[in-house]
Formats: C-alpha cells, sequence, structure tokens
C-alpha cells in the first residue's frame, strides 16, 4: 500500500534539510583536519571568538581601502563598498561580542553559523573590491590593495589557527581574485605580482596549518598535564584533589527540604578493599595492581552514569551519588559489595571484598570533610562486623547493613557518633 503523506510533514521535512545543511557546512569549516576532543576544540573555538580586538583591527584596514577606493575614484562602486564595510564589519563586532559574551557566562559551546556566514561575507566583498582596485588602472590604489590584503591575510591566520579550514577558505576567497586581476591588468609588470601571489597564499596556508599543529600540541600537554593532576594513573579515576573539587560543585545549589527523608542531594560512599594486602603479599604487586584496575571497573559498572567514582589512597575509592534515594543507595552498595567478590579470571586466587560506609547529605553533614568523616566512620564499622558489608551511616538510629558472604560476618551494636 502506497504510503501517504501530508502537505505538513513533506513542508516540515523540506525545512529541516537547509537546516542540516546549513549547520554540516558550519561543523565541517570550523573542524579540525586531524581528531581532537571535544574539550580542545571548544576552547580553540572559544579562543577564536575572544579575539575582537584582531577583528576590529581587520574591519578598520578593509574599510581604509574601500575608503581609499572611494577618494581616489569617485566611484559608486567604491562607495557603495564603503557602505557595506560599516554594515558588514559592525555586524561582525557585534556577533563576536555576543557570542563572547555567552560563552562567559554559559561556556565553550557549538559555535553559531551566523558569524562564519557573515565572515564569509565580508571576505567576498573585500575580494571583490580589491578586484574592482587592480581594474581601476590606478597603480597607488593596486599597492594599497595588496598590501590591504596581506594584512588581513595576516590576521586571519593568527584568528583561525584552531580553525584551519575555515581559515584557508577565507584567504583563498581574498588572494585569489586578486592575482587574476592583477594577471590581466594592462599596468605593465604588473602580472608578476600576480604570478606570486599563489605563491604567498600557498605559503600563509602552510603557516596557518603550522600555527594549527603548535597550539593543538600545546592543547593536548595541557590537557594531559590536567589528566595527571587530577586522575590516579593506574585506574584513570579521579583522585583526590579531583574528588575535592567535585564535592564542592556537587554540594554547591538548594539543598532538599529537610521534612522529606527520601530526598538526598548527595550520598557519599567510602570503600575499603578486604583482604588486599594479602593479594599483594602472596601475588606480588603487579598482581595488586591489575586487581585495582579489575576493581575500578566494576565499581563504574556498578554505578549509575551520573555517580563519580574516585580513588583516593592505595585501596580506598570514595563514591559521590548525586540526588539519590535511601533505597537506591542501598541497592547500588549490594551491588558493589556483591561484584567485588566475585573472582578474577587472571588470578582466580585473588579474592578480595568492598567494606562500604555510607553518608548522606545533609542528614550527616554539609561540608565534604563532614561527609567523609560519617562515611569513613560507617566504613570502619562494616569492618568490625566482619568485612563485605556496607554500613547506612545514622545520628541515633539503628544501621543498615547487608552482608556479602565472602567472610564470616558477626553482628555488632550500632554505630554510635
Amino acid at each position: 500500500m502506497a504510503s501517504l503523506v501530508t502537505p505538513t510533514s513533506t513542508a516540515s521535512t523540506a525545512a529541516a534539510q537547509p537546516r542540516l545543511w546549513w549547520h554540516g557546512c558550519v561543523n565541517w569549516l570550523l573542524a579540525s583536519p586531524t581528531s581532537q576532543p571535544d574539550d580542545i576544540h571548544n576552547e580553540f573555538l572559544q579562543q577564536r571568538t575572544n579575539k575582537t580586538k584582531t577583528l576590529a583591527v581587520a574591519v578598520l584596514a578593509s574599510l581604509l581601502i574601500a575608503s581609499l577606493a572611494a577618494a581616489l575614484t569617485g566611484a559608486t562602486w567604491a562607495y557603495a563598498w564603503v557602505l557595506a564595510e560599516l554594515v558588514l564589519g559592525s555586524t561582525r563586532i557585534y556577533l563576536m561580542m555576543k557570542a563572547s559574551a555567552r560563552a562567559k557566562a554559559d561556556g565553550p559551546s557549538a559555535a553559531s553559523g551566523t558569524p562564519v556566514w557573515v565572515g564569509l561575507l565580508s571576505v567576498i566583498l573585500i575580494s571583490a573590491g580589491c578586484y574592482q582596485c587592480v581594474a581601476s588602472g590606478q597603480l597607488p590604489l593596486v599597492l594599497s590593495a595588496g598590501v590591504g590584503l596581506a594584512n588581513l591575510i595576516g590576521g586571519i591566520a593568527s584568528r583561525n589557527a584552531g580553525t584551519p579550514r575555515y581559515g584557508i577558505l577565507m584567504i583563498c576567497i581574498l588572494t585569489l581574485p586578486f592575482a587574476v586581476a592583477t594577471m590581466l591588468s594592462p599596468i605593465p609588470f604588473l602580472f608578476i605580482v600576480g604570478l606570486q601571489t599563489p605563491v604567498y597564499t600557498a605559503g600563509m596556508i602552510f603557516l596557518l596549518l603550522e600555527n594549527h599543529k603548535i597550539l593543538l600540541n600545546l592543547h593536548q600537554t595541557e590537557r594531559n598535564n590536567r589528566q595527571m593532576a587530577h586522575h590516579d594513573l593506574l585506574t584513570g579515576l579521579p583522585n583526590r584533589a579531583l574528588n575535592r573539587k567535585l564535592f564542592s560543585e556537587l554540594l554547591d545549589g538548594p539543598w532538599p527540604e529537610a521534612a522529606s527523608p527520601s530526598a538526598a542531594k548527595l550520598t557519599v560512599f567510602c570503600v575499603d578493599l578486604d583482604n588486599f594486602k594479602g593479594v599483594n603479599d602472596r601475588l606480588g604487586h603487579a598482581a595488586g595492581d591489575a586487581v585495582l584496575v579489575a576493581v575500578a571497573d566494576r565499581l563504574r559498572a556498578s554505578v549509575r552514569e551520573a555517580d563519580v567514582v574516585c580513588r583516593v589512597g592505595g585501596d580506598e575509592f570514595v563514591i559521590l551519588l548525586p540526588d539519590i534515594t535511601d533505597t537506591e543507595a542501598a541497592d547500588i552498595a549490594r551491588r558493589i559489595t556483591a561484584r567485588v567478590a566475585e573472582p578474577f579470571e587472571f588470578a582466580p586466587a585473588a579474592r578480595v571484598g568492598a567494606s562500604i560506609g555510607l553518608a548522606t547529605a545533609p542528614q550527616d553533614g554539609m561540608t565534604a570533610d563532614e561527609l567523609l568523616s560519617a562515611a569513613d566512620r560507617a566504613m570502619y564499622e562494616a569492618k568490625r562486623r566482619g568485612k563485605g558489608s556496607f554500613v547506612i551511616h545514622t545520628r541515633g538510629v539503628e544501621e543498615v547493613t547487608e552482608v556479602v558472604p565472602l567472610v564470616p560476618t558477626v553482628k555488632a551494636p550500632a554505630l554510635a557518633d
């Protein structure tokens, strides 16, 4: 049976195609020739947005060329060029200042297509104006156009080191029509300039690509340094320093109603491995490191996507679980103790367990130190009860304990504050 397509659906599909094409072109133009992480790409876009002064100088330079053309020729096209430069130049500066303010407020994000297309329209206008300058036959105007283009290309190579495709397209739009105009000009020997222009263009493109490589290496080195400073080298988990930073971010903001016992802004797990020292002593540190890596993977697989697993010591882990109920937290703790207690394929003799202490904000504390202290006390109570268990820290109420049959456990009295 033939499918039925309503006029409304056809119109919406047709309207969606240009939008996809529009954004696809912008994304391609601003993308790097080589693959790079999203955070570095966003930093490149942010740096390009911050170069408002460079853009202002470029707008003034192009406006100066147009004004000289109007003064020397008195032609209609020259006055129209001046007017168009005023409109497009002020529009570009306004859009860049707006994008810079938005990036400062909301952080780096995908670039809007409007400044990209306005920029291309601006260089097309300049290229057409410089072509007319050469066609006018006035040597001072030709020289002014050539010098102006060289200055503009240098600014483009600087501003677009992070977006080389866009920069290369703008450089080609500016130089190639000028080269054609000089080679066709009747002015004696001016064709030599036209022959040199492609060489100059190629040199600026190579310089732009080299600057891109240097900038990319700098950002990758900085990113690696941040990774090393904030992450555990063995497991790749956030370390103690990043843990404190994440704590502050998660605790910042509105707190749940105190009258709502199920509302937990943040639950903290202090996880300590049981019998890990025996693994190191019997099987060696290489096996111990492999166990830690495997446990880190098991912890990540046992929590939610929004939760953060950190390694803060040798066999100590801290897990941050935002916006979670007591029941959900207990289920995750139960899953962790069961999962960690499973044997390891690479070392069946390396059997470890997990003792977990749970603390919840705001019931057990309002700061990172208070929550970690409460969770740590609960974790030591779990170890005292026989290991392989978890204890929920409470004040004046008996703790809930779940025991995994890794090792025998002994029921202990309630944990006192």
